[in-house]
C-alpha cells in the first residue's frame, strides 16, 4: 500500500474549519526573564527555583500586575465553524445542546471545590483593580488556586483540598479506605464514579450525583430531550434520550454505548467522565460537555487506523501476557468545537479526547476518538510551533510539522485504548473475583501515568505506521522532533495537571537516557534520534508493566523521580515567556462576544 501523508493534515484544514484569528497583539504572555541562568546536568534532579533576575523583576510588580501577567498567558481566541449548511431542525437542536452544556458549569464549579460559588459571589463585590483581576483569573482557573503553579492560592488563604469537592475536606485517603474496609456493603457506592462522599453525623455516606446535582441535571436532561425532538438524526435522538435518563438514574452504561454509535453532523459529548480533579483517590468523575459539528469526509480519511488497533496492541514492547484485547470499533471523529463547559473549560483546553472511560463499554465497543480540529490548528499555529523554535536546536527546527502534531494527537487518543485495562490477578487469587481497574489500583497516580502512556505510546505507534508503510518514511524525523517539542507545551500546564506531569515524566526519562542534551551555548536541546526512539520504547514498556501489576508504589516512584520540573527544564520553560500557555476560548455560536 502506498504511503499516505497528505490526507491527514489536509483533513485538518478543510474549508469547514474556520481558523480563529489570534495574532492581533494577543500573543504576549506574562513576561518571564529570558536570560535565566542555565543549570548544568548535575543539578537536573533538584527542584526548580526562580532565578535571581526573575525574583527581582517580580518584586517590582504589584499583586494586580502579577495576576494580569498570568491572565495574559491565556490568549482569547474565537472557536467556530460554518453552520450555514445545517438544516433548520439541526440548527435548533444545536442551540438546545448548548443550553444543556451550560448547565455543566455550575456542577463542575462545585466539584472543583464546594466553596467556589460563595467565593465567586464575594469576589464579584470587590471592584478594586486587584479584585477584578482576581475574579478574572478565578474564572480561568475555575477556583482560587493556580492550576499552573501546583494549586498555589491567589484568592484564598486555604490549601487546595486534594479531594476537590467530592469528599469532606478533612477526609484522608486512609480514612476513606478504612471506612470501606469496615463497611464492605458501602464499597460499590463509595468507589463509584458518580457519587460524592458526605458526612452525616459521625458516619460517611455516598450521595449519587443525580441527588447532589439534581438542580442542574434535571434541566439539562430536559434540554437534551428537547433537542431529541428537534433533530432528524436517529442516532442523536437515541443518545440524547438515554443520556437524559442517565442524568436521572446515574446509570450511564447504555447511553455510553449509544454515544459510541452516534453518527450525526451535530454532536454532543456530555456527562461525568474524567477523574483528574480527584487527586485524593482518582475515583470521582467530573461533569463536562463538548458541543461539536463533525466533518464526515475528514473522519472517513482517518477511519482506516482503527483497524490497526489489535495489531498495535500486539506490537507493544511488552510480554504477551500483558497485552490485552478490547473492542475494536473505535470510531474516529474530526469535529469543530462550538461550545465547551465544565471540566472541558478550565485553564488548559482539551484538543482531543478518547471516551467513554467505562472499561465494560470499551471491552464491548472500544472507545471513540474525537479530534477538535479548529482547536488543534489554533494551538499549533500560536503555541506549538513557537515553542519548538525556542526549545529545539536550530538544526532541528525545520522538522517541526503541523502534520506530525496532528498525528501525535490522533495516536495519543488511539493509544488510550491500548495496554492494560485491568490489574493482573495475584497468584492464588480467587478466579471468580471481580477484575480491578488500573484506574482504581493506581488511584491519584493513574491520570498522570495514563497521559504519559498515551503520549509516548502515541509516538511509538506513529513510528509503527511509518514502518508498515501507511505513512511516508520522511515523516519519521518530523514525528520524533515534533513529539519531543510538544512535551514542553504540556509541561507548561504545571505538574498539578495530569498532562503536565505526564509530559515532565517523559522529558525527565529522555534526558536521563541521554536521548536529548542541552547545547552548551544556547541551552536548546539536541536530539539523538536513535536514542530517543529507543527511550520511547523503554518508557512504553515500563508504564505498561506498572499498570499491569497495579503497583502504585512503583507508579509513585517513577513519577517522583522524573515527573517534576527540574532547573534544566525550568530554564527552557522560562524562555517561552512570550508564548501563550494556552487559549481562552470564545464561542460566537453560543452568543459569546469577544471582549473589547
Amino acid at each position: 500500500m502506498p504511503p499516505v501523508r497528505s490526507t491527514i493534515f489536509v483533513a485538518l484544514a478543510l474549508a469547514a474549519c474556520q481558523n480563529p484569528d489570534v495574532s492581533k497583539g494577543e500573543r504576549a504572555a506574562g513576561k518571564v526573564v529570558e536570560d535565566a541562568a542555565k543549570d548544568d546536568a548535575d543539578a537536573a534532579d533538584e527542584p526548580a527555583e526562580a532565578t535571581p533576575a526573575k525574583q527581582a523583576q517580580l518584586k517590582l510588580k504589584s499583586p494586580a500586575e502579577l495576576l494580569h501577567d498570568k491572565i495574559d498567558q491565556f490568549v482569547t481566541s474565537p472557536l467556530t465553524t460554518d453552520v450555514s449548511q445545517l438544516p433548520p431542525a439541526e440548527r435548533a437542536a444545536l442551540d438546545k445542546l448548548i443550553e444543556a452544556a451550560r448547565l455543566m458549569d455550575p456542577i463542575f464549579d462545585r466539584q472543583a471545590w464546594a466553596g467556589n460559588p460563595a467565593l465567586r459571589a464575594e469576589l464579584e463585590k470587590d471592584t478594586s483593580e486587584l479584585g477584578i483581576v482576581k475574579l478574572d483569573y478565578f474564572t480561568v482557573m475555575r477556583g482560587p488556586w493556580d492550576r499552573q503553579e501546583h494549586y498555589a492560592p491567589f484568592a484564598t488563604t486555604l490549601a487546595h483540598p486534594p479531594g476537590a469537592g467530592f469528599y469532606p475536606e478533612d477526609l484522608s485517603a486512609d480514612a476513606f479506605k478504612k471506612w470501606v474496609a469496615e463497611h464492605p456493603e458501602d464499597k460499590a457506592a463509595f468507589e463509584s464514579l458518580t457519587t460524592v462522599i458526605v458526612r452525616a453525623g459521625d458516619k460517611l455516606e455516598a450521595r449519587p450525583y443525580s441527588a447532589e446535582y439534581g438542580e442542574w441535571l434535571g434541566p439539562a436532561a430536559k434540554a437534551l430531550e428537547d433537542a431529541a425532538k428537534l433533530t432528524k438524526n436517529r442516532s442523536l435522538t437515541k443518545f440524547l434520550r438515554s443520556r437524559a435518563q442517565a442524568f436521572r438514574t446515574d446509570d450511564y452504561y447504555q447511553s455510553d454505548k449509544d454515544w459510541m454509535d452516534l453518527d450525526s453532523v451535530v454532536e454532543i459529548t456530555i456527562g461525568p467522565y474524567e477523574t483528574y480533579e480527584d487527586e485524593l483517590l482518582g475515583l470521582k468523575a467530573a461533569f463536562e460537555a463538548f458541543v461539536t459539528v463533525s466533518d464526515p469526509k475528514a473522519s472517513a480519511a482517518l477511519a482506516k487506523y482503527k483497524k490497526y488497533l489489535p495489531e498495535m496492541e500486539q506490537h507493544l514492547p511488552i510480554p504477551d501476557e500483558v497485552k490485552t484485547k478490547r473492542g475494536s470499533e473505535s470510531p474516529i471523529r474530526v469535529v469543530d468545537l462550538v461550545f465547551s463547559a465544565g471540566d472541558a473549560r478550565k485553564s488548559v483546553q482539551t484538543i482531543a479526547f478518547n471516551l467513554p472511560n467505562d472499561e465494560k463499554v470499551r471491552a464491548e465497543k472500544g472507545a471513540k476518538k474525537v479530534l477538535l480540529r479548529n482547536l488543534i490548528q489554533t494551538k499549533f499555529d500560536v503555541i506549538m510551533r513557537p515553542i519548538g523554535e525556542q526549545v529545539l536546536h536550530p538544526d532541528h527546527v525545520s522538522s517541526l510539522s503541523g502534520e506530525a502534531f496532528f498525528l501525535q494527537v490522533l495516536f495519543h487518543e488511539l493509544s488510550h485504548s491500548l495496554g492494560p485495562a485491568f490489574v493482573a490477578p495475584q497468584p492464588g487469587a480467587d478466579k471468580t473475583a471481580e477484575k480491578v481497574d488500573v484506574r482504581v489500583a493506581l488511584a491519584a497516580s493513574y491520570s498522570p501515568l495514563e497521559e504519559a502512556k498515551a503520549d509516548v505510546m502515541g509516538a511509538y505507534n506513529v513510528l509503527f505506521m511509518i514502518e508498515k508503510g501507511e505513512l511516508a518514511a520522511d515523516l519519521k524525523d518530523k514525528v520524533l522532533l515534533s513529539y519531543f517539542a510538544g512535551l514542553f507545551r504540556s509541561a507548561r500546564f504545571g505538574v498539578a495537571e495530569a498532562h503536565g506531569r505526564g509530559a515532565a515524566l517523559q522529558l525527565g526519562r529522555f534526558i536521563a537516557a541521554g536521548a536529548v542534551v542541552p547545547d552548551s551555548a544556547s541551552g536548546k536541546f539536541k536530539v539523538d534520534l536513535v536514542k530517543l526512539e529507543q527511550a520511547i520504547s523503554d518508557l512504553v514498556r515500563d508504564i505498561c508493566l506498572i499498570q499491569h501489576s497495579g503497583d502504585k508504589a512503583a507508579a509513585d516512584k517513577l513519577l517522583d523521580e522524573h515527573g517534576k520540573i527540574t532547573p534544566l527544564l525550568q530554564a527552557s520553560l522560562d524562555r517561552l515567556g512570550q508564548i501563550p500557555v494556552d487559549i481562552r476560548p470564545n464561542y460566537p455560536l453560543a452568543g459569546e462576544i469577544l471582549p473589547q
